[in-house]
């Protein structure tokens, strides 16, 4: 019986082992492949880091980063020297842009910014290299390096990028794109979603067989809008490395003959816009070339000309433009300019329905009233609706909390609306008018002080809404943030 027993036992305890055998096997292949996703995972952060970060990621991160450290957000006039330095103006050229002396903005303001970023990034921050120590410390954040062995928190809500499509403007630009020679226009206030229709854009043209090249001329240095001549071979040497053109640009342009305009144009003639599929090429924040009147008014009448010479030379048919603009370049004569050309898009708002839409998505539970209480405060906004209901997914807060700090300094659109202030503070015309018309309780009448133009202007950046007769502001949400400036003293004194 003994012996019985001790073979039953044995053969149990076998069976055991060869369990915990295969068990730790299947365990080692686990953590091999867990090792191989960590891997990948580290490889894609590091790609994505190296394209993706901006300066819109790079504000959010250093004032999250110094808030962090010191418990107090990025100064107003902290951001204006970040941002300008990020943009490579020279602290003297800051002091003209925003009236400052510029031994203030180096020794007081820039001192006290780099210190900070220093303290609070563990390494020398100067105006020189922040960009990169900033991209350095991202970098380790976004990919959780060193905390990589961390599961991560996952959300179930959609991501920044989620779309909601607005009928029929995406079949309308769809449609304007196939036809030869056109001039598509999508002009949109800012963060109004005109990037992301772009895409959607090339990404339906690029599934007919065109070929496609999307430009943000934020990408363009200062010296590549020092002159028209450096303008134009920086957008043909763009164009040429995303087509995979062999023919090099500077080679081209030695042995061509005539002025710039014209070794571009003969460039797109010999080089790019032959061949079977038609080209679609898409730029983005071409406002950026605004403030270089003797390029941009060149190169936009130049964009005029291609899109004209559709109608009588067969070649120049196969030419797309898409241009993605906040407002119309003014000084241009009307019949150069290419902003009455082509084919305009406006991005309206959400409706309620459609703000309803995207909170099921985020897996919130609403109904019509709570939607309706947003709305009051942004509109349909796509950008202001999208972060409401962003930060009420993934955090632990109200509704009413969102909307009570929403128009504060440090409240979840500090960024947009400093976005906005610092235009208006580089504009005093802009300024003075937006803040009539924010602080009135009826809407203002055009006058001497609100004329139609500076109205339009307004308009254009998304701040009013035009009425036959007069202006408002277009989100409460402004006219609650402009006003809290102006009894604070801060930016409008």
């Amino acid at each position: 019986m003994n012996a019985e027993l001790t073979v039953a036992e044995s053969r149990q305890n076998v069976k055991k082992c060869k369990i915990s055998v295969s068990g730790a096997e299947k365990l080692h292949q686990a953590l091999n492949l867990y090792n191989k996703v960590k891997n990948k995972v580290i490889q894609l952060c590091t790609c994505m880091t190296e394209s993706e970060f901006n300066w819109e990621i790079a504000l959010d991160f250093a004032d999250k980063f110094v808030y962090k450290r010191t418990g107090l957000h990025l100064k107003d006039i902290e951001i204006i020297v970040l941002q300008s330095s990020w943009e490579g103006i020279t602290y003297p050229q800051m002091a003209d842009n925003y009236g400052y002396s510029a031994e203030y903005l180096n020794k007081d303001v820039g001192n006290k910014l780099w210190s900070k970023l220093s303290e609070a990034l563990g390494e020398k921050v100067t105006k020189h290299n922040f960009k990169e120590a900033l991209k350095r410390a991202w970098k380790q954040h976004v990919c959780g390096i060193n905390n990589i062995n961390q599961a991560p928190q996952v959300y179930d809500v959609p991501s920044d990028s989620f779309y909601l499509e607005r009928p029929p403007v995406e079949e309308r630009c769809f449609a304007e794109t196939m036809q030869p020679g056109c001039l598509l226009r999508i002009k949109a206030p800012l963060q109004t979603g005109k990037t992301e229709l772009m895409s959607r854009i090339l990404n339906y043209a690029g599934n007919q067989g065109y070929r496609t090249v999307e430009l943000n001329l934020r990408d363009a240095t200062k010296e590549d809008f020092g002159c028209l001549d450096t303008f134009l071979q920086w957008l043909c040497t763009s164009i040429t490395e995303i087509l995979q053109v062999t023919c090099p640009v500077a080679e081209h342009w030695r042995q061509s003959l005539g002025n710039s305009k014209i070794k571009c144009r003969t460039y797109f003639e010999k080089y790019l816009l032959p061949g079977d599929n038609p080209l679609v090429v898409a730029l983005d924040e071409v406002d950026k070339m605004f403030p270089y009147p003797e390029i941009g008014g060149e190169f936009l009448g130049m964009l005029r000309t291609w899109h004209e010479d559709a109608k009588t030379r067969p070649l120049w048919r196969q030419l797309r433009l898409v241009v993605l603009h906040t407002q119309a370049y003014t000084q241009l004569d009307i019949n150069q300019s290419p902003f009455n050309a082509g084919t305009e898009i406006t991005l309206p708002d959400f409706t309620d329905e459609q703000v309803l839409h995207l909170v099921q998505k985020y897996g919130l539970d609403w109904d019509m009233s709570k939607v309706t209480q947003l709305m009051t405060m942004v509109g349909g906004h796509p950008y202001l609706v999208r972060e409401a209901l962003k930060q009420l997914a993934q955090e632990n807060i109200s509704l009413e909390e969102v909307l009570q700090t929403a128009p504060k300094a440090w409240g979840i659109y500090r960024y947009h609306l400093q976005k906005h202030s610092y235009h208006l503070f580089a504009h005093p015309q802009l300024l003075a008018a937006f803040k009539k018309i924010a602080l009135a309780d009826t809407p203002v009448e055009f006058d001497s002080l609100l004329n139609q133009d500076i109205a339009v202007r307004l308009n254009d950046l998304g701040l009013v809404r035009l009425s036959p007769t007069g202006a408002t502001p277009r989100y409460e949400l402004y006219r609650l943030y402009l006003r809290q400036h102006c009894q604070e003293k801060d930016l409008w004194e």
